[in-house]
């Protein structure tokens, strides 16, 4: 079972000059964590830990109850959820699974391989472009892939991203339905 070192997290945040937050590195991986006791959680204390790689659109999230018991865990691609969506009571148990990739016909990965050999774009390095995953059920196309198309560059010692173009590709079809490119 997953638990939150409570004890770790309070003698190491805000030493990095943010409160509440406390940021390492393990195995190559960048791991966030921060506590919150907002209103939109009843003001009740919870943690998060969210891991992530760098130029990489995929975070794994875990919140916490107070007690360090998990108390959710999905996975995201950039800012779209996926994967399955779990839920746990306060001993641990998983009380309700959602699979957030059920109503889609096409995967990230699916859409990866298309991109790359269409477009020569990897999806899956965030300097190249950021996609997102779309349920609007009540627009002319319902579901569908935004792809951001980015231009950067590596300028003294760090690397700078900005929006060079968007295409759109229905989730129905898996085709391009939209470039502003062309």
């Amino acid at each position: 079972m997953k638990t939150f070192n409570i004890k770790k997290f309070e003698e190491n945040k805000g030493k990095q000059g943010i409160v509440n937050k406390y940021l390492y590195t393990l195995n190559g991986y960048n791991i966030r964590e921060l506590s919150s006791n907002a209103a939109s959680n009843n003001y009740e204390l919870r943690y998060q830990r969210e891991i992530t790689k760098e130029f990489s659109p995929f975070k794994l999230v875990h919140t916490y109850y107070k007690n360090g018991t998990i108390r959710s865990s999905t996975s995201f691609f950039n800012k779209s959820r996926i994967g399955i969506y779990k839920i746990f009571d306060q001993n641990g148990q998983v009380i309700k699974e959602i699979d957030d990739d059920k109503n889609f016909k096409h995967s990230f990965e699916q859409i990866h391989d298309f991109v790359l050999k269409e477009k020569n774009i990897d999806i899956y390095d965030t300097r190249q472009a950021v996609a997102l995953r779309h349920d609007t059920p009540f627009a002319p196309i319902k579901k569908y892939y935004q792809i951001h198309v980015l231009k950067s560059s590596f300028v003294d010692g760090q690397w700078y991203s900005q929006p060079n173009y968007s295409f759109l590709i229905a989730d129905e079809t898996g085709q391009i339905v939209k470039d502003d490119n062309e």
